[in-house]
């Protein structure tokens, strides 16, 4: 027998699927009826006797946040045991960690009215190997062959590609089996075709659907992230989600969008230094002819920038060093005090030959769950925002949880390195809530 890759196998199971019965050893499901909203979904009739308004797949924090924020008392499901310690750090619900689980019979099942999922994207995304974008043609052929009805069919998918791949499926599953009031998707942009294809077998279940792109920053979010998001509504019609800030337009940044508010920049976001006056005189040096790491000058400056400090006067920056009580300002900060062009803000690219360095008065570039420091060795690229001597060399926790629309004083937990995958990795949640009211309407 000829050698055949996991690929060539997977294709074989698709070859020989059959939508009316399914191949041996495949637990196909009917496919659902149509049916009229109801108040109350319920999953299975072994479920537990806790009704929760939304199930949240691949969780993480950002719906919760939102969910939060509209009163909707959500269900998560979560592997990542620090992103688990996080939710439960700011009162959040996990009910189980595997999204494969809650498909397995016998396996946990939650009775809940809306489904929320956002799906792994590292095999869909640019920046990720690419494995999934050449896999989106498999994809799409495992929902014309109905392999949402098979939780087998799907693993097949996933051991011939990668398993992430066919994770992207499973809220496909959960929404056939339980026909919940609502459905959310979200999404990198490149999985917008697989959305499409999941809208029209939606429709034949009675849903109504809106699919589209979505930009997070005509949402409030400091940020240009665009994501493909499904919203599907048994009750009422399904519309894209109404904007409440301007787009960003990085040609002409003076346009705007009429009727809504302006868009939010990185400073307006990051917003630092004194907020009740202007700021002292910048100086650069010491009476010793030293150099002046505070960049106060006299006495007297220094006692009014720390009287400001102690009080509620003065918000600090990211890479300001204040151990010891001594304040320091970053280049970028001083130049900024001084007038002179924007200081940027570096924010690590996803390969060599990237710009690095974004304008602090315009929107942040999408926040990934990678942050690492301005590395010596970057010279630079022709279209940063100003040369990296006069740029903040990297974001902390808080400040990439700012530009995700997090609110002050949200416990992140976890190593540094796992706080920022976690960041990187959530919705927005302004841009989740926005989502969440259009679903709701």
């Amino acid at each position: 027998m000829a050698y055949k890759s996991k690929i060539e196998r997977y294709a074989d199971v698709v070859a020989g699927f059959d939508p009316a019965g399914g191949p041996d050893g495949f637990d196909l499901m009917p496919a659902p009826e149509p049916r009229r909203p109801s108040s109350l979904v319920v999953a299975a009739t072994s479920v537990g006797a806790c009704l929760y308004d939304a199930l949240d797949l691949f969780a993480g924090t950002g719906w919760g946040v939102a969910c939060q924020r509209l009163g909707i008392a959500e269900a998560g499901v979560e592997l990542m045991p620090e992103a688990v310690a996080t939710r439960a750090a700011n009162g959040m619900h996990t009910s189980y960690n595997d999204v494969w689980a809650g498909l397995d019979l016998g396996g946990p099942r939650v009775r809940y009215r809306g489904l929320i999922a956002s799906p792994p994207c590292q095999t869909f995304s640019m920046a990720g190997s690419g494995a999934g974008r050449a896999a989106l043609n498999d994809v799409l052929a495992a929902i014309k062959a109905r392999a949402y009805m098979s939780v087998a069919h799907l693993r097949a998918l996933g051991e011939a590609t990668d398993m992430r791949t066919a994770l992207v499926l499973t809220p496909l599953v959960y929404a056939a089996r339980d026909l919940p009031d609502y459905v959310v998707l979200e999404q990198v942009p490149p999985v917008l075709p697989v959305w499409e294809a999941c809208a029209g077998v939606m429709r034949e279940w009675g849903y109504s659907v809106w699919v589209g792109i979505v930009n997070a920053e005509q949402y409030g979010v400091p940020q240009t992230r665009r994501r493909a998001v499904l919203i599907a509504k048994l009750y009422g019609e399904a519309k894209r989600p109404e904007p409440t800030h301007s787009r960003y337009y990085p040609r002409d940044k003076t346009k705007l969008d009429p009727g809504v508010l302006p868009w939010v920049s990185i400073a307006e976001a990051l917003g630092w230094g004194m907020t009740r006056r202007p700021y002292v005189t910048v100086a650069t040096g010491t009476e010793g002819g030293g150099t002046d790491p505070a960049a106060l000058g006299g006495s007297g400056a220094r006692r009014t920038v720390y009287n400001e400090r102690a009080g509620d006067g003065w918000e600090p920056s990211g890479d300001a060093d204040n151990d010891g009580g001594i304040l320091r300002l970053s280049i970028g900060e001083a130049g900024a005090l001084q007038s002179y062009p924007t200081a940027g803000i570096y924010v690590h690219p996803m390969s060599n030959g990237r710009r690095a360095i974004w304008d602090e008065e315009a929107p942040a570039p999408t926040i990934r769950g990678v942050n690492r420091p301005m590395p010596a060795t970057y010279k630079g690229h022709e279209r940063d925002a100003c040369d990296p001597a006069g740029a903040h060399a990297r974001l902390t926790v808080a400040e990439a949880s700012a530009l995700q629309s997090y609110p002050e004083g949200f416990i992140w937990t976890g190593t540094k390195t796992k706080q920022f995958l976690q960041i990187g990795n959530a919705v927005p949640p302004l841009m989740a809530e926005a989502i969440l009211r259009e679903a709701l309407r």
